[in-house]
Parts: structure tokens; sequence; C-alpha cells
């Protein structure tokens, strides 16, 4: 594990290296804005300077009563960009921040053929009680818990080919810590990669197909999205892999936008040697909640989940849900037999800037349940 010295330069580097892009990103919209760059037939409207701070109070069976703020600055430079902060910890041990910073901000370009987009990512999650059950469809559960710290700088450059189709390329480094392990889970020997402290830095490359009406509460359209994630030793990076993951989602109107279908297919494979906590993963909140969190781990995976999603009054709605995958040795071993599968169902709060998600996910090994922000999928 690093010192706390070392951390804090490590942290101070970053950040003075986002704030310094973060300038150079305001400005060069702000030049983009003034000079008239978008000539798309659905032009972004500048929205009016907003400032808003809301509290977080959520629940998850991993982490524990999570506590924490919200801040989102939106349009400060008029550049339509959004600057957002997060402060968050919970009560088994999980410290969260993190600060995102988008021009112009997501929800203003979806729809809309913008000429470049700009989103910088700094974060940092520490978890007192991660956990680990070895490798394969098969693992048996535990309650061996362990601390593991991440610091991740993420920087992605976009361009929209059309009012649907999205391409982006990004660069990725995340510095993670797996420390005090060794009395406490057996399974964690020297030859699981990602034990101890490591720097895993890839390139990515995303192409997206994306028709739905909103990207906070969809009710009708596609997303389908292609991710790509290459590094190597010699790119700064203690491991050499290659992800790809593909991701389907549907949304269809049921009689009105008061009921509605949503599905998504996850396919995933990881090539070479990566860290643990890099690999295909299933289990918590947004993959198969009836699971603990990363409770299956291999080198590729297949999840399909289905959601029917109703109105029961005014802002509130009502949701039930099937979770099913299973991970592998290898997209090639691909099989659906031995799939893992939970049932639930969960409540929605909706707002104009999110929805608040209350979800039990049921399956063989317990129940689990989820109190957060926006929709699994």
């Amino acid at each position: 594990m690093e010192s706390v010295a070392d951390w804090q330069t490590t942290m101070k580097r970053i950040i003075n290296f986002g704030i310094t892009f973060s300038s150079l990103l305001l400005a060069y919209q702000h030049g983009v804005a003034t000079h008239g760059a978008d000539t798309s037939e659905q032009h972004m409207t500048e929205r009016k300077r907003s400032i808003s701070i809301f509290p977080i109070f959520t629940y998850d069976s991993d982490i524990g009563f999570g506590f924490g703020s919200k801040g989102m600055v939106k349009n400060q430079f008029k550049g339509n960009e959004s600057i957002g902060l997060v402060l968050f910890t919970s009560t088994k041990g999980e410290q969260w921040y993190e600060l995102a910073i988008s021009v112009p901000d997501f929800e203003i370009r979806h729809g809309t053929a913008y000429p470049w987009a700009f989103d910088l990512k700094l974060e940092y999650d520490k978890y007192l009680k991660s956990n680990f059950f070895g490798f394969g469809n098969n693992s048996n559960d535990n309650d061996w818990h362990f601390p593991r710290e991440m610091s991740k700088l993420e920087l992605t450059v976009g361009r929209a080919i059309t009012t649907r189709i999205i391409g982006e390329i990004g660069l990725l480094c995340n510095h993670t810590s797996v420390y005090n392990y060794e009395r406490i889970n057996p399974l964690l020997t020297s030859d699981v990669p990602g034990i101890g402290e490591h720097l895993t830095c890839y390139l990515t490359t995303k192409f997206r197909y994306d028709t739905r009406d909103s990207p906070i509460h969809p009710c009708r359209g596609w997303e389908v999205s292609f991710n790509s994630d290459v590094t190597c030793r010699s790119f700064f990076s203690d491991f050499s892999f290659r992800r790809f993951r593909l991701k389907l989602s549907k949304y269809q109107k049921l009689v009105s936008s008061s009921h509605v279908l949503a599905v998504r297919l996850w396919v995933q494979d990881v090539e070479g040697i990566a860290p643990y906590y890099e690999q295909s993963i299933i289990g918590g909140g947004r993959t198969a909640r009836g699971f603990k969190a990363d409770r299956f781990i291999d080198e590729a995976m297949t999840l399909i989940s289905t959601e029917y999603r109703f109105l029961l009054y005014r802002r509130i709605g009502g949701v039930l849900f099937i979770d099913a995958g299973r991970v592998y040795r290898g997209i090639q071993k691909v099989s659906f037999q031995s799939w893992k599968a939970n049932w639930g169902w969960g409540l929605r709060y909706y707002l104009a800037a999110f929805v608040v998600r209350f979800d039990t996910g049921i399956s063989s090994e317990g129940t689990r349940i989820f109190i957060n922000f926006g929709h699994a999928f």
C-alpha cells in the first residue's frame, strides 16, 4: 500500500491536470459556440446558468447506509458545460469522491449532432469491505472482506456523426491498491492478478447507436454500444489485456408511457492478463441484483435483464425485474446452462434531472436491497 504522502502527491497531480485540462476545454467550447461551429439541423439550445445542490441518502446491502451530497453547476462559462462534484461515505466504510466535467452537458447534447464533446472524470473510491469469491461460475459464497482503494482519471472525446450515431475515444488510468487481505481471505494468493498496488492505463473506443427519447428515463428507443479497451505494459500499465463489451438495450411503451418494458443484453470478453477487478463481473446493483457485489468473476460474461416499469401515483412508479447471466473462461465457452438468476421488485421516484431507485433482488443466495439514483440500465 502506498504511503499517505505518495497518495497525496498523486492526487494533487491528477487534480492539477484536471483543472488545467478543464479550463482548456471550456475555453475551446466557448470559442466553438461564439463562432457558430454547430451547423447541424438540430442545434443545442444554450441554457441558463444553474446551480443545484442536494443531499444523498442511499442504502445498499454491500455498503450499508450512505450519506453525502452532490452539487452541479451548468453553463457557468456559457458553453453548455456541466461541472459536478460528489462527496459520499457509508456505514460499512466506503468513501467516494468524484469530480465530473462535461462539455457540453450529456443531457443537453443528447439527440443532437454535436461536433465535439469532452468528458473528464476524477474519482477516488475506497472500500473497507470489498469482496472476492474466486473465479468461475461455480465459486462459493463467503463473508471475507478486505480493503481496496482506487484512484481513477478518465478522459473522453466524442463526436456525434449523426443525431443517433456517436463515436468516442478515451484514456483511462486506474491506480488500485488491495491490501490487508493475507489473514482474511485465503482465496487471495500471489497468483491472483491485481493483488497489491497496480496501475492500469488503457485506450478505449466506443461506438453508440442511441434512439432513446431520454437518457434519464427512456420510454422508447434503442441504445446499442460497443466498447474496445486495450492496454499493454509499454503503455504505463502493469498489465496487458484487451476487453470487448457489447450492450443492447430496448425500451418499449406498453399502451402508454406509464407502462414501459425495458430489456438489456450485455456480452463481454477479456483477452490477456487483467486484474481481477477489471475482468467480467456479475453481481451487485447494476448487474444481477440478487447477488453480492463482484459475486462472479471470469474472463467473459453474458447477462440479460428485463424490467416492467409502471406508474403508480404521479411521480411514483413501480418495477418488476429479472436478471440472469453467467461468467465463462473465455467467450468461446458460452453456454445457456447454469445461469445465475434473480427476480425482484422496486419503486421509482421520478424527477426532472434524475430517478431515485429502490430495488429488492431475490436469489438462491438471499435478498439484496438497493436505494440509489438512476435506473439499473
